[in-house]
């Protein structure tokens, strides 16, 4: 499961990775309203993505928070290796944005998660506070 989950969650980093690449220049700008909303789209787009993504894998009932870091972790670990090396990655991108999206990969693959805890459907006994 967590195998399937982490091939799954590196394919939704390349995606994510070459629309970042290849059209990042169109909707991800230096300007600070703009930016403000592309920001707060990354828990949006995150948890649908995963929300679709968990429904694709199929996994048993209670094992939704488990598949969501198998998803969650490639996205986390190779965004951070975006990050550092935002200006050789995103040549097509203002290279001020940098902190910027980080901090959306950030969001982003905490959404992910979020989205995992929240569908995971937990046994009556399992639900103590």
């Amino acid at each position: 499961m967590i195998i399937r989950a982490m091939g799954l969650g590196f394919l939704l980093w390349l995606v994510v990775a070459a629309a970042f690449r290849f059209g990042g220049q169109y909707f991800f700008l230096p300007d600070e309203s703009l930016r403000m909303v592309t920001f707060l789209s990354a828990p949006v787009i995150g948890a649908i993505l995963s929300f679709i993504c968990l429904k694709l894998l199929g996994e048993a009932s209670g094992d939704e928070g488990e598949a969501a870091i198998g998803l969650a972790l490639p996205v986390l670990m190779l965004n951070g290796f975006l990050t550092h090396e935002y200006a050789n990655a995103f040549p097509n991108l203002d290279e001020t944005l940098d902190a910027t999206f980080g901090a959306w990969s950030l969001l982003f693959g905490a959404s992910i998660l979020f989205m995992g805890l929240w569908t995971t459907k937990l046994a009556p006994q399992d639900e103590r506070i």
